[in-house]
């Protein structure tokens, strides 16, 4: 009993620590050196997502950044409905994938990205963003300062949607929050990882050839230790 409560008291003293440096931590990107346009790569994992994907494409599209500046790939992997021409209609660029065996959002993100840095597609960094999401129009601003600030793997910020709908998505919405925002921020103002979270992930290009995505369920953790 006694080691069990050494080891709760380590956990929630670890916790408390982390709330306590995110307060250092700074809330807003800093201006970067230089001004830089960098060119993006959205990369969508989509498995008959023709319901939830053409919201995300909408907010992509009204993203306050140059249109010339960033691309949408979607990846239609084993789908079985309308997801690809659903994409294909809002403009996206279609990656469909058909494999019986090799199944899952890992190995259709490791089959795009070898299929992107193969075939030369011009981008400076890439972001993985699942279909479901929405992105603030303000996302690549900040994106494009975290570049110019030296950064090379940058988590975003994902909450849930609506968190006044009902009490689970405000329970979830909570949650979220304290693992997506207020553990990362602590993490960042002691100079530690903050830790990939699957979605919402950008990664220089550079780092992408150095290592090549895993195809595992968990992903994000490999690619966090590599």
């Amino acid at each position: 009993m006694w080691m069990l409560g050494a080891l709760l008291t380590f956990l929630v003293a670890y916790l408390v620590f982390l709330t306590l440096a995110a307060q250092r931590a700074p809330v807003r990107t800093p201006k970067g050196v230089g001004d830089s346009l960098h060119q993006f790569a959205f990369l969508i994992p989509a498995h008959n997502e023709e319901r939830l994907l053409p919201t995300l494409l909408l907010s992509l599209g009204a993203l306050d950044y140059p249109t010339s500046r960033y691309s949408v790939h979607v990846v239609a992997d084993n789908c079985t409905d309308r997801t690809a021409e659903t994409a294909k209609d809002m403009k996206a660029i279609i990656h469909e994938r058909f494999d019986a065996t090799q199944i899952g959002k890992g190995y259709a993100l490791q089959w795009l990205l070898d299929r992107l840095l193969l075939s030369q597609v011009p981008f400076d960094a890439a972001i993985i963003l699942d279909a479901d999401s929405v992105v603030s129009a303000n996302f690549l601003l900040v994106m494009n300062e975290k570049l110019n600030c030296g950064g090379r793997v940058v988590q975003a910020y994902y909450p849930a949607l609506n968190p006044e709908h009902t009490w689970a998505v405000g329970i979830r919405a909570a949650a979220l929050a304290a693992i997506h925002y207020l553990r990362p921020q602590g993490r960042t103002a002691i100079g530690a990882s903050a830790g990939l979270k699957g979605n919402g992930m950008l990664f220089h290009r550079t780092i992408l050839q150095r290592h090549r995505w895993s195809a595992s369920v968990t992903e994000d953790i490999e690619y966090t230790w590599h």
